[in-house]
């Protein structure tokens, strides 16, 4: 066949309305051999007992002044085994009266016939009655009395470990000589207590008889409470006090007590170098292109008393008391600009903005003791995002602190991504500026709130697409970030290196010069607010989708993956949205219901005669549930593609010693087995489109992507591999750790690419022949500009 390259002058828009290509499937029957256990009931028995004794004792002298009145909180280490929801022990908590409260990260031996491995595991966290803690030592010791007991007590041989809260895992302050010499320094603290209880699953937050307890306790050691930065938040209570140091150890004793921890503070700001004497030119226009969606810039605000022209002609909030500072004001103001008008150069043109943007000046905070400043900013963005409802909102700041792999719940993080999930708004997040720092204390990783599991974190790069060479740049914070969000940053943007600097603009058009993830950010979100105007409805999972689909890949992938996440994010997505001739962009959007399997066509040519090459995004928000930061997203949706409809596993009669043979189901092997009383599978075999292998352990599983909200995988199907190739969604729910059946819906976006690599089919045309439901995108802005339109814009 022709090389179909000679056509580059047809337009080619890429696809959408893939959710009409959807297919009636039927879940496969349920498999899997006998579950491994890695310890008998017995063995369980042997080892918990002495612990339940130690811990009823302890129970026993713990002062009134350091507990709940009415119930204690213990901790229940999980065997990495038994991490599956499925296996959450639900009859034993319920025998003794326990209520689930959260989990904490820990490590355990992963025991199969053959060999032992450390995993990740849990520590379930629970509350229960001093009368519960007496029964479940008793059913310990004794087993099980009749047949409810029994299956409480069969559930017993997940656990390796039962204790109180180790004082370890409650105070975390880094260990620095100068805090150690000035432990008397009085410092503000950040303490975060568990939920009172759960109720069908639902988190309830501290009682105020307990609250109060602590609050006592605080002032008692010399310390003062800030009651009025106490926020609640999915049932965890966060309180703000000052104490010093050296009394730290001490409070940490609180049995209610999740963590206590210093207060971080805001993120500095990148420091400003030379100024251009050319300046930026006003756009052709201020009037945004479609106006039915909106941005938010919360920053240092826009210089206003400086700007001329009308570069800045934009709404401008102050949200802080405090007279502006110009460093802030710089800062802000070039923030403003990426976002209003993307990378832009001195002597050159602004562009028309895609979207109306406003500025929030949250900085300098008033008045307040320095660490709780980032209380106050978080509170003014969760207040203005609520009240104004902007869709995109970008955050070129946050506080100094680095993810880690047992990362306790962090407020920005949980309130961010509970807004996100609710409101469907998305944060676009600088990953932050510490990637060259120490590596074993984990200091270069991104940055709260950057390990948002329904945002997008931008790290930086040292060049703009699409120039080459480009690496990250060397300040750029790192991954992996936290469960539910471990490809983090999700790409890079250019923000500015050593060697070229970022081109930072000013509100009277001239430029300064800095570098940092807080320029790289903003770029993205110029490039998403553009690519609103170029789609007939989005919502924040198709964008999140399409920052992740056409990133560029580094040749090193998955080495350079915590580096750089799913590669450089485009400058615009203009060019993106046109197909080759040998390919076919293809965007599905829908919603799926617990429960449910969804299946799609995937719309390939018909017969298939060359190799084809699948390139798969996924993205969802998900509900998040901050006690559990090992199962942070609630929300798990999982894909299968089955490359070929008659391709079929075939197993022989019991008692053969043959293996299990794929065949087409159609051809003469496939009739004489058949014959022979071999059967086949219910549906056709699957391609692999994860790294974990069959019969991965949950905690593979888990670092393999299974709950993460963004994913991207790319497979390579022969051409007698291909023949009505469809792909299948499941969703799986857990809450408080353990299996969910409640109705809740949630909205994707699937976004795939069909390329002949050889270039030698013309993949779009014939898709478009074949597949009619498909519409190519219609990219006429003046139809966006209208607000009265019956279908909304963002949905």
């Amino acid at each position: 066949m022709a090389d179909v390259r000679s056509n580059e002058a047809v337009s080619r828009p890429l696809l959408i309305n893939g959710e009409a290509l959807r297919l009636d499937v039927q879940a496969p029957r349920a498999g899997g051999g006998e579950k491994y256990e890695p310890q008998t009931v017995e063995q369980a028995q042997s080892i918990l007992a002495p612990q339940l004794i130690a811990v009823t004792e302890a129970v026993e002298t713990l002062p009134p002044t350091l507990r709940a009145s009415d119930r204690v909180y213990v901790e229940a280490k999980l065997l990495p085994n038994y991490l599956a929801a499925s296996y959450f022990p639900t009859e034993l908590l319920a025998h003794i009266g326990a209520a689930p409260v959260g989990s904490r990260a820990d490590v355990g031996l992963y025991v199969t016939k053959k060999k032992s491995v450390e995993a990740q595991t849990r520590r379930l966290i629970f509350t229960v009655p001093d009368g519960g803690l007496s029964e479940l030592r008793r059913l310990i010791t004794e087993g099980g009395r009749n047949r409810t007991e029994e299956q409480a007590f069969t559930q017993i041989r997940e656990l390796s470990e039962i204790a109180l809260p180790r004082q370890s895992d409650v105070l975390r302050a880094r260990e620095e000589p100068e805090a150690r010499a000035n432990s008397a320094e009085r410092r503000v603290w950040e303490a975060v207590l568990h939920p009172h209880t759960s109720r069908l699953g639902e988190p309830i937050p501290l009682d105020e008889e307990t609250l109060e307890h602590w609050f006592t306790l605080i002032v008692n050691e010399g310390g003062e409470v800030h009651r009025d930065y106490v926020r609640r938040v999915g049932g965890l209570t966060f309180t703000p006090v000052s104490l010093e140091t050296e009394t730290a150890s001490s409070l940490a004793r609180f049995n209610p007590l999740r963590v206590l921890r210093p207060m971080p503070a805001i993120r500095p700001r990148p420091r400003f170098g030379t100024r251009s004497v050319q300046r930026l030119a006003a756009p052709p226009t201020n009037q945004p292109v479609l106006s039915a969606v909106s941005v938010a810039v919360f920053d240092g605000g826009v210089d206003v008393a400086s700007r001329s022209g009308s570069l800045f002609s934009i709404p401008t909030h102050d949200l802080t008391p405090e007279p502006p500072a110009q460093g802030e004001l710089d800062h802000g103001t070039g923030v403003t600009g990426a976002v209003l008008y993307g990378l832009v150069a001195p002597g050159g043109q602004a562009p028309t903005p895609p979207l109306p943007v406003e500025s929030y000046r949250v900085l300098p905070a008033p008045n307040i003791p320095d660490d709780l400043e980032g209380y106050w900013v978080l509170d003014r963005i969760k207040e203005a995002v609520e009240t104004n409802g902007h869709r995109l909102v970008n955050l070129s700041l946050g506080p100094t602190l680095a993810v880690e792999d047992d990362m306790e719940p962090n407020r920005w993080t949980s309130e961010l991504d509970q807004l996100a999930w609710e409101k469907d708004v998305l944060f676009i997040v600088a990953a932050g500026n510490d990637g060259d720092q120490d590596q074993k204390t984990g200091l270069h990783r991104v940055q709260v709130p950057a390990d948002m599991a329904n945002g997008i974190a931008v790290g930086a790069c040292d060049a703009p697409a699409p120039e080459k060479p480009w690496a990250r740049a060397p300040y750029s914070s790192m991954g992996p970030g936290r469960h539910g969000a471990r490809v983090q940053p999700l790409g890079v943007q250019f923000g500015g290196s050593g060697n070229r600097m970022f081109n930072v603009v000013r509100a009277d058009g001239s430029f300064l010069e800095a570098a940092g993830t807080s320029f790289a950010a903003p770029v993205t979100t110029h490039a998403l607010a553009d690519l609103v105007t170029r789609l007939p409805r989005v919502n924040s999972s198709v964008l999140r989708a399409f920052t992740t689909h056409f990133a560029e890949r580094p040749r090193n992938h998955l080495k350079l993956r915590d580096e750089v996440g799913y590669g450089r994010q485009p400058l615009s997505f203009d060019a993106l949205l046109d197909c080759a001739p040998n390919e076919a962009h293809v965007l599905y959007i829908d919603e799926i219901e617990r429960g449910d399997l969804l299946g799609y066509q995937v719309p390939v040519a018909d017969p298939a005669t060359t190799e084809v090459q699948l390139q798969i995004t996924l993205a969802y928000a998900s509900p998040v549930d901050p006690t559990q930061p090992t199962e942070y997203t609630s929300a798990s949706l999982e894909l299968v593609l089955r490359p070929h409809h008659r391709i079929h596993t075939f197993t022989p009669p019991k008692g053969l010693p043959d293996k299990k043979q794929t065949l087409d189901i159609g051809g003469d092997t496939a009739r004489a087995l058949l014959a022979q009383g071999w059967t086949p599978s219910q549906e056709p075999v699957t391609k692999t489109l994860t790294a974990a292998k069959r019969g991965a352990s949950e905690a593979q599983l888990r670092d393999s992507g299974k709950w993460e909200t963004v994913r991207h995988y790319r497979v390579t199907l022969k051409p007698n591999e291909v023949e009505l190739p469809r792909l299948e969604l499941s969703y799986v729910a857990r809450r408080s750790g353990a299996l969910d059946n409640s109705p809740t819906k949630i909205p994707f976006a699937l976004l795939i690419s069909v390329i002949d690599e050889s270039r030698s089919t013309d993949v779009y045309d014939a898709i478009r022949t074949r597949f009619g439901a498909l519409r190519p995108v219609q990219r006429a802005r003046t139809r966006l500009r209208t607000r009265g339109s019956s279908t909304p814009h963002w949905y």
